[in-house]
């Protein structure tokens, strides 16, 4: 006889055959993401057992089975790990333990400024779903594999700051979504910039600098149309700057200094019109400064210095008005400096030093008013020092030193009450120097070495207490010297030789205590040499030379035993040279 069963509703019985399959279907997941998780958790563990022990303290969070709320370890929703962030946790080993197989969901590895070493395993590849890989600032060496092109999805790859060599691997052709890329510093690369890199679309900064790298610049970095920052500085690139660099318009920073290129600068400089910052420094370029460089009305930086420009300054930088700093030193540069100039009321930095500019120093430069350097030093600029720089009130350091300056400083550089640095030597400037030079007692070096100054020290020079450099040599400055100068608590150099001082030498330079270097040679000085000298015992060099002294040299110098060189001849000293001065370069008499 046939067991009886109770007729069901159809519907009823579709609905538990759902809920039967549902339950089934629950508990086969929960399974399976509990082995993964147990899977990601032994590969981590094993991987941590390979740092050395005080790493592995750090990582004492890492216990059990479930590696979420382990410290630096992130999952996704579905309880698999997703990041590795050990930014700055100070950890030390390898990555030749981590079972890359065991972690496929990680979409981010993060160890940046830690002391990880080896290589990078060729099995990263197999992280397909990988965005970021930074590891900048830490001990990696070798090749960088070539497998790393397999990781499609990257967006980051930082691998600067290590030890590496080799090839840039033609792969990264293949990361076509990068937006970052970074090999630089300390990295010893060799070879070329790969000309696919063109094909990476996507970057918006690219990071070569301090890598070794040889070669040209290739033409295909005009196809990286997104860059916002290229630095390549610090490698051994040469060739000219490509044409096709002006393709870049939304570059911002481009840095290629300290590299050999040559050539001049493309005309097609001038439609990189975003350009915050530009540095072309300590390279072999030549030619002219294009005119085009006018068009950059977002530039606040120009760095074109050490190099071989040749030619005037445009006038069209006149046009820079968001420039901040301009360093055009150590060129050929010749012409006059245009008075355009003016117009860059954002300058604080000008440095056109070591070229062969002619003509004077343009009046427009008063505009400046928030100019805090000035150094025009080292070229044939002629005529006086206009008035208006009595207007740049910020001023800290004023160099004009090495020109054809000529006639009195005019009075309105008192007003620079910021003043900190003031180099006037070898040009032709007469009259006094201003009395109240140093009104602000900010002045801390003041050089007027070969110039044709006459009369006294400026009174205000007296209460100069932060002055720590002061030339004053080969002139025909006058007055008492013991009345012109007093005690300098910073004082470490001073030169007043080859003038008309006279007087006495006062006892009170002895209590300059960071005085290495005193010279006084050539002047009209009497009296004898004051006992008190000797406890100046920083002293290095002393030359009181081809003066009036007279009497016995006291043996108080024999404390000075850090004495390389002492000049006293020409003088008309008495008695025995002390036996305890003992220097390199010595003439007594």
């Amino acid at each position: 006889m046939l067991p009886f069963f109770p007729r069901l509703n159809p519907m009823k019985l579709l609905a538990m055959c759902c809920l039967l399959l549902m339950s089934v279907t629950t508990s086969m997941t929960t399974t399976s993401v509990a082995i993964q998780g147990n899977e990601e958790a032994y590969a981590l563990l094993d991987w941590k057992a390979s740092f050395e022990k005080q790493s592995q303290a750090l990582l004492s969070s890492w216990n059990g089975s479930d590696p979420c709320h382990w410290v630096g370890i992130a999952c996704d929703h579905s309880k698999s790990v997703s990041s590795l962030n050990f930014t700055k946790f100070g950890l030390r080993g390898t990555l030749q333990t981590l079972n890359f197989s065991s972690l496929p969901n990680i979409h981010t590895i993060a160890m940046s400024n830690n002391s990880f070493y080896g290589t990078i395993p060729k099995q990263i590849g197999v992280l397909s779903n990988l965005d970021t890989l930074d590891v900048h600032y830490n001990q990696f060496s070798g090749f960088i594999p070539k497998q790393i092109g397999s990781l499609s999805k990257l967006t980051v790859l930082d691998l600067g700051a290590n030890n590496f060599l080799g090839n840039i691997p033609q792969e990264t052709k293949h990361l076509s979504n990068l937006k970052y890329l970074a090999f630089a510093y300390n990295n010893n690369l060799r070879g070329s910039i790969p000309a696919e890199l063109g094909m990476l679309g996507n970057l918006t900064d690219l990071r070569f600098e301090h890598c070794n790298l040889t070669g040209s610049i290739p033409t295909t970095i005009g196809n990286l149309t997104n860059l916002s920052v290229l630095n390549l500085n610090d490698n051994h690139l040469d060739g000219p700057i490509p044409r096709e660099i002006g393709k870049l318009v939304n570059v911002k920073y481009l840095w290629l200094q300290n590299n050999e290129l040559s050539g001049s600068i493309p005309q097609e400089i001038g439609l990189m019109t975003n350009l915050f910052q530009l540095d072309f420094s300590s390279n072999n370029l030549s030619g002219c400064i294009p005119s085009t460089i006018g068009n950059l009305s977002n530039l606040a930086y120009l760095y074109l210095f050490q190099n071989f420009f040749s030619g005037s300054i445009p006038d069209e930088v006149g046009k820079l008005y968001s420039l901040t700093t301009i360093q055009l030193l150590t060129n050929n540069l010749s012409g006059t400096i245009p008075p355009s100039i003016g117009n860059l009321v954002n300058l604080n930095s000008i440095l056109l030093r070591d070229n062969t500019l002619l003509g004077p120093i343009p009046s427009t430069i008063g505009k400046l008013v928030n100019l805090v350097l000035l150094d025009l030093s080292g070229n044939m600029l002629s005529g006086t020092v206009p008035f208006s720089i009595g207007n740049l009130t910020k001023l800290s350091k004023l160099v004009l030193l090495s020109n054809e300056l000529s006639g009195e400083i005019p009075i309105e550089l008192i007003k620079l009450t910021e003043l900190e640095d003031l180099q006037l030597a070898y040009n032709h400037f007469n009259g006094q120097l201003p009395h109240n030079i140093c009104t602000s007692g900010n002045l801390a070096k003041l050089s007027a070495t070969n110039n044709y100054f006459t009369g006294v020290v400026p009174s205000s020079l007296k209460n100069c207490s932060s002055l720590v450099r002061l030339r004053l040599d080969g002139n025909q400055i006058t007055g008492n010297i013991t009345e012109s100068f007093n005690v300098y608590p910073n004082l470490d150099y001073i030169d007043l030789s080859e003038n008309n001082f006279h007087g006495h030498l006062s006892s009170k330079w002895g209590k300059c205590s960071n005085l290495t270097c005193l010279r006084i040679s050539n002047n009209n000085l009497s009296g004898a040499i004051p006992p008190e000298l000797g406890e100046a015992t920083n002293l290095q060099e002393l030359d009181l030379s081809s003066n009036h002294l007279t009497g016995a040299i006291p043996k108080e110098l024999g404390k000075l035993t850090l004495m390389i060189q002492l000049l006293l001849s020409n003088n008309s000293f008495s008695g025995n040279v002390p036996i305890q001065i003992s220097v390199g370069f010595f003439s007594p008499l």
